[in-house]
């Protein structure tokens, strides 16, 4: 199967991180400040796009499946290395100038 990356968001990605963490979908959705609807549906919409279950839902909440072990890892790095671009970008000295268009 063919993923189409451009169908992947950073919410929705970020969304699984948590989910994983917390194990629950309420917490996540509360801790990502969405509600457990929107929170179903970017999950429902990013296994659907991927053609893969992220999580094994049961009573006990949420555990990731070998797809969703994948995808948290893969998530992690990204935004990692959003957050040390963020920090690169914001080290450099305003001398540079902003130019606006």
């Amino acid at each position: 199967m063919d993923i189409n990356i451009a169908r992947l968001d950073l919410i929705s990605i970020r969304l699984v991180i948590v989910c994983a963490e917390l194990g629950s979908l309420s917490a996540a959705a509360k801790r990502t400040h969405c509600s457990i609807s929107a929170a179903s549906q970017r999950l429902k919409a990013l296994e659907a796009s991927i053609g893969r279950a992220l999580f094994v839902r049961d009573y006990r909440g949420l555990r990731l499946t070998d797809a969703g072990d994948v995808l948290v890892a893969h998530g992690k790095l990204v935004f990692g290395q959003l957050e040390l671009m963020r920090d690169q970008v914001g080290s450099i000295s305003f001398r540079e100038g902003f130019h606006s268009a």
